[in-house]
């Protein structure tokens, strides 16, 4: 991977750098998208995390590409606006899959498409250039809206109960996780 954009139907994805940390934390922790995600009233159970927390999960390498198969964060841009990040995590080189993670940079870039576009761009990258066949995603049962979003980028709920989905997959986000899965065509290496 390098810093090139990678172009989707509406959006673009553009490898965030050391200098969108703070700014991707700020859209998580405390934009207006923010109590759609995590934290009360909402999610009681979903603490917003500190910067320091956040630090801890989003490492140096997800702001560069230093180590692809640890896990990469992108800024999501369309008509050349910035509107949220797309991240996926470690890649399971056996089982060659990975998780993924998405949120805006504020309400006025949700319900456009921008989310679902970006979620299958990245898939399509990661398949073509990484070998990843599947995804998964984790939203709240609460968050409709994330999972109408998941099922148009072509994620579907898992047949799993949580406890068979965790053994998979590891363990869930928060206390009503629902699983979703796409997966891709046959190993292209």
């Amino acid at each position: 991977m390098n810093d090139e954009y990678i172009q989707g139907t509406f959006v673009t994805l553009r490898p965030a750098t050391l200098k969108d940390r703070r700014m991707i934390y700020e859209w998580l922790a405390h934009s207006d998208v923010t109590p759609s995600m995590i934290g009360p009233p909402t999610y009681p159970d979903h603490a917003i995390p500190t910067w320091e927390e956040f630090c801890d999960d989003y490492l140096l390498h997800y702001f560069s590409d230093d180590c692809p198969e640890l896990g990469r964060c992108f800024v999501i841009m369309a008509n050349n606006n910035i509107v949220g990040q797309v991240n996926y995590n470690r890649i399971d080189n056996f089982a060659k899959w990975t998780e993924l993670d998405i949120w805006m940079c504020s309400e006025e870039n949700c319900g456009k498409g921008f989310g679902p576009d970006a979620l299958k761009t990245l898939c399509e990258y990661l398949f073509a250039n990484l070998d990843v066949l599947e995804f998964f995603i984790q939203p709240s049962s609460r968050n409709r809206r994330a999972i109408r979003a998941y099922e148009k980028a072509g994620f579907q709920k898992t047949g799993l109960s949580v406890k068979e989905a965790e053994s998979v997959y590891g363990h869930a986000s928060s206390t009503d996780s629902v699983y979703m899965v796409k997966k891709m065509g046959y190993s292209r290496l």
